[in-house]
């Protein structure tokens, strides 16, 4: 494609982030508002720009390029593509600075008269979502080059003297003016930085006020910055930019207060469409109350639950009821966060709502038999930077008007993130996209925010003041039989020299440390009880009593797991010794289990190892699980993949730091193998021991289970193991 002929001059460059660079100059020829760019023959981002011409009859432009990794550049050509697909060579940069003062004062110095119109240009090209916000320091540099136009440009047009904030973020703002627009416009808050925002404004006689000028209310969309932190109010008004300044005695309203005072005011506003737009956009204003039930439409909402995981998002349950379709949207508000939930809600039956409002008067003939799917589940990402604190509420738009419905939100316990995952529907045809989207980050987030279950250690039995190895039993549910592993353990000198810690998670009966003090006493054993009764499972009962554990080297014990002869934990601990054994992890700290079987002598667990599949996919597999015990031919220590949590030796200083990055997960099974795989990251590495064999009993669940939870856990678990080790687990 031949270049078109083109005379330009950039007179100043300035770099705003790591992909955006701002171009000032005086060109011959118009550039299009939006096309895209090409760097040195590449197509490779997006060019937005505008033209004026100045008195002289001479043409300046204010461009904005966007290119991914554009600071790291040095192109020699950049050609736009105008409407005719001919390309505008810009002359080679040479000086591009990274401080936006630089432009400010090319433009006060060249084009000092066309300074209203590049703030024009300059908000255009920065306020749109091609040219979004980078990082931190570098949106700082947009908010200083915005400012510095604006400064320059905005000259003193009245006061704010009211300002209140509604729950929406929005803002009333109460003052007088020469010449703030009425209707609906655009104006710019200078606060901590600078942004745009939409008004609905309107004026009133005021008799203080000089002929030019009157009162003003006005309406501005939000989110905007606290009231006590605005410095001004930049508007443009028909001979250029103007600005509010803010009353030294301004009057801050309370939370609450604004849409009463808005509307006290709506009588006093000249003009009825100015009066109409700002009434519209008070009533399209939450101000805490719900409203859904005072339409007179067929319309009623209610809501069975919601969650928020600060930093993640929502989950709403619940139903809508709209017969005749009159809701056009519903989404989710506050902190400053807006999202739509029925473009991506899965529907679910409810009966139970068809019933209840089958003889309501409103609804009378308008429910079509069989047709219940008036439930529905739905999430909504919420953007970085909403504080933890902050208030949601749904938002109905009906053809007629807005209605409102607060959304009370549980923080994200365990209890309330096993009822969110209860209510999702597993056989849903979008799961795996809602499992990857919305459940796994959740949960991944809330579980991140978890602190170590608290713990409180009782010694019992006789003391032990330095014991050879600590052994770790968790008891997570309403056993009360760890007796029968005390005893076992007592009966092997391998024990003597042992401190045994029982950890009392969630759910344990509450005779089992009267029973765990009578066995210590009986056996002589060092037994320390450690009451944790936040920890949900053997996992993090284990990271509760590690703090408790003396020894250099930690036991992991399954109270399910029972041993058949004596002697087997002096052969991990051989094991442990001889690295050497398994060649490569010569010099690495070690993970050792020995061989579990089932009650009928099958193999239950001969080491974890991990399948290369097509297309390189891994996936971790027991290996001859459920094959007799003869399968096992092995006579000597070979390293696996994975060792098994339940029954395991190891340092305590590897265990400590594996556990300290711990796996979000729901269900056990996962959690164990993230353990071995988190002890190989952390320079570990994991054997298995053919000839030490011992039982694992294939107990049943104490308590009764919700398949659906079941099947929903599985899912998320399967996304996060995914998502850390780019790997599956084999059923």
């Amino acid at each position: 494609m031949k270049d078109r002929s083109t005379k330009a001059d950039v007179t100043a460059a300035v770099l705003l982030d790591e992909d955006t660079l701002m171009l000032f100059g005086a060109i011959d020829q118009p550039l299009p508002a939006d096309s895209v760019v090409m760097l040195d023959g590449m197509i490779d981002g997006r060019f937005r720009g505008g033209c004026w011409t100045d008195a002289a009859g001479e043409r300046w432009f204010l461009g904005a390029i966007r290119v991914t990794g554009l600071a790291h550049m040095r192109p020699s050509r950049i050609e736009i593509e105008d409407a005719q697909g001919k390309h505008l060579l810009l002359p080679r940069l040479s000086n591009v600075r990274t401080n936006p003062a630089h432009l400010v004062a090319a433009l006060r110095e060249v084009q000092p008269q066309s300074l209203d119109t590049a703030l024009d240009v300059a908000v255009t090209l920065l306020s749109g979502p091609a040219m979004g916000e980078g990082e931190a320091g570098e949106g700082h540099r947009r908010t200083r080059l915005l400012s510095g136009l604006a400064h320059e440009a905005s000259r003193p047009d009245g006061f704010a003297e009211v300002l209140g904030r509604f729950h929406d973020g929005a803002l009333m703002v109460q003052g007088w003016s020469h010449g703030f627009p009425a209707g609906a416009a655009h104006v710019l808050v200078e606060a901590d930085d600078l942004r745009t925002h939409a008004s609905a404004a309107g004026s009133f006689h005021r008799p203080d006020l000089p002929d030019d000028a009157a009162g003003l209310l006005t309406v501005l969309e939000g989110p905007v910055a606290s009231p006590d932190t605005i410095r001004r109010i930049h508007f443009r008004a028909a001979d250029g930019w103007r600005h509010l300044a803010i009353f030294e005695h301004r009057q801050l309203l309370a939370d609450g207060v604004a849409s009463a005072h808005a509307r006290d005011m709506l009588g006093h506003l000249q003009g009825d469409a100015a009066r109409r737009g700002v009434a519209a956009a008070i009533a399209a204003r939450y101000n805490g109350v719900e409203t859904v039930s005072q339409l007179q439409a067929p319309v009623r909402m209610g809501l069975d639950m919601a969650v928020r995981v600060p930093g993640a998002g929502l989950f709403v349950c619940g139903w809508l009821l709209d017969p005749t379709g009159s809701v056009r949207a519903v989404t989710v508000k506050g902190g400053g966060m807006s999202a739509r939930l029925d473009q991506d809600w899965s529907r679910l039956g409810r009966k139970d709502v068809s019933d209840a409002f089958a003889h309501d008067p409103l609804f009378a003939g308008r429910l079509a038999p069989g047709s219940d799917a008036h439930g529905f589940t739905a999430f909504a990402r919420e953007p970085a930077g909403i504080s933890a604190d902050a208030e949601f509420h749904l938002e109905l738009a009906l053809a007629d008007g807005i209605a409102f419905l607060p959304l009370p939100c549980q923080p994200p316990t365990g209890d309330a993130l096993r009822r969110m995952l209860g209510a999702v529907n597993p056989d849903s045809p979008s799961i795996d996209r809602v499992v990857a989207t919305h459940l796994g980050p959740m949960l991944r987030t809330a579980t991140s925010f978890q602190a170590v279950p608290s713990s409180v250690l009782h010694p019992m039995g006789r003391t032990q003041k330095s014991p050879r190895v600590s052994v770790i039993l968790p008891v997570c549910d309403g056993r009360e039989d760890v007796d029968l592993n005390l005893a076992r353990m007592a009966n092997d000198p391998d024990f003597a020299e042992a401190e045994i810690l029982v950890v009392a998670g969630a759910g344990t009966h509450e005779r089992l440390a009267g029973m765990v003090r009578q066995a210590a006493g009986f056996y002589r054993l060092a037994v320390g009880f450690v009451a944790a009764p936040t920890a949900s499972d053997p996992f993090e009962a284990v990271a509760a009593s590690l703090p408790h554990a003396r020894a250099d080297r930690v036991l992991l014990l399954s109270p399910s797991v029972l041993p058949t002869e004596r002697g087997w934990l002096s052969a991990l601990e051989r094991a442990i010794r001889k690295p050497n054994a398994v060649g490569s992890a010569a010099l690495a700290p070690v993970m050792v289990s020995p061989t579990l079987l089932y009650e009928d002598h099958s193999v239950r667990f001969a080491g974890i190892v991990a399948v290369e599949g097509p297309g390189g996919t891994v996936t971790y597999e027991r290996r001859y699980a459920g094959y007799p015990r003869d399968w096992l031919k092995e006579q000597e220590a070979s390293a696996v993949d994975a060792a098994s949590a339940d029954c395991a030796l190891l340092p305590r200083e590897l265990l400590a730091r594996a556990m300290a990055d711990g796996g979000r997960y729901l269900a056990q099974e996962p959690k164990g193998l993230d353990l071995c795989l988190r002890v190989r990251a952390a320079g570990g590495s994991c054997l298995w021991l053919p000839k030490v064999r011992l039982v694992a009993v294939d107990e049943q669940a104490r308590h009764a289970r919700d398949p659906r939870l079941e099947r929903m856990s599985a899912l998320v678990d399967e996304w996060s193991f995914a998502e850390r080790w780019k790997a599956s687990i084999a059923a």
